[in-house]
């Protein structure tokens, strides 16, 4: 991704990361972005965090970050314990036993799968990820991390219930590499089991996007798409700067930090091209207001 801001008043605080100081500068940058995108054949997605300082990590490394070790999700482990010989199984072994053994696709959907030639784990891991609430494991979440097709889905969910700066990612996928996956996701959790337990590292995150997929109006308006976060001691930022690094490719990502006092204009613009709540959870029950 060889982006660079045009915008006169965006910061260039790295090759990773861009600075707007208005919600028009914003609007500037993301609509280049995905001109030239589309001008050069690029796959880009998008990713929208209400805090800038979060990594870009599964709920469920978030989960154990939090869970197991009390650190906030903008916080790394530290190098001792990432490059242990015992934590690399032991954190992949807690995710399949949650993913193989105490959570795994009902029969219903297995039979449903094969019916209609779909991945049942693909779809009972989607499921957690766009209704958390259902998830009754203590080590919450998949290691699916949802990005969209669309800059202002991500823009949103940046700027929802955020209190100073949120942020988005966007991800040029055409430069990950052949990750994007037609191996079922079953079959990936046990190359996971067989190739991380073997004490290899276990690369790059997998793009998951099926072509035949359960219909659900939610991922659908969100234009929903999936990185599986393969090997779960370090997150996206750091897989992606180490390959960029290795296969000497252009840069996979770049973070551009949404402005502290753009809420009301962002909610402004994105109420203009009807994108709200009711669009991004359209299966959600809205109460009259009183």
């Amino acid at each position: 991704m060889n982006f660079t801001p045009t915008h006169p008043n965006t910061k260039l605080i790295s090759k990773y990361e861009w600075k707007p100081s208005s919600t028009e500068g914003l609007i500037t940058e993301l609509s280049q972005i995905a001109n030239t995108g589309r001008d050069t054949n690029k796959f880009l997605l998008y990713r929208g965090h209400r805090d800038h300082r979060w990594l870009l990590d599964s709920t469920f490394v978030r989960s154990f970050k939090t869970t197991l070790f009390g650190i906030e999700p903008f916080h790394r482990l530290t190098q001792r314990i990432t490059e242990s010989a015992e934590f690399h199984p032991a954190v992949l072994n807690l995710f399949l036993l949650k993913f193989g053994v105490l959570a795994r696709p009902s029969d219903e959907l297995e039979a449903n799968a094969e019916e209609h030639d779909l991945d049942a784990w693909f779809e009972f891991m989607k499921r957690i990820q766009q209704y958390p609430a259902e998830d009754g494991f203590f080590l919450k979440g998949t290691n699916l991390v949802d990005w969209s097709q669309s800059a202002d889905v991500a823009l949103f969910f940046a700027n929802e219930n955020r209190a100073g700066e949120g942020a988005i990612f966007v991800c040029d996928a055409t430069a990950t590499g052949k990750t994007l996956q037609k191996i079922p996701v079953g079959a990936v959790l046990d190359k996971m089991n067989e190739i991380g337990n073997s004490g290899k590292p276990l690369g790059v995150p997998l793009l998951f996007h099926p072509g035949k997929q359960i219909a659900n109006q939610r991922p659908k308006n969100q234009q929903a798409v999936y990185f599986a976060q393969m090997d779960l001691r370090y997150d996206f930022q750091q897989i992606w700067e180490l390959y960029e690094r290795e296969q000497k490719t252009e840069p996979v990502y770049v973070k551009i930090v949404l402005p502290t006092d753009s809420i009301h204009e962002i909610n402004s613009h994105l109420k203009e091209k009807d994108i709200d709540s009711q669009f991004i959870y359209p299966d959600r029950k809205y109460g009259s207001a009183r």
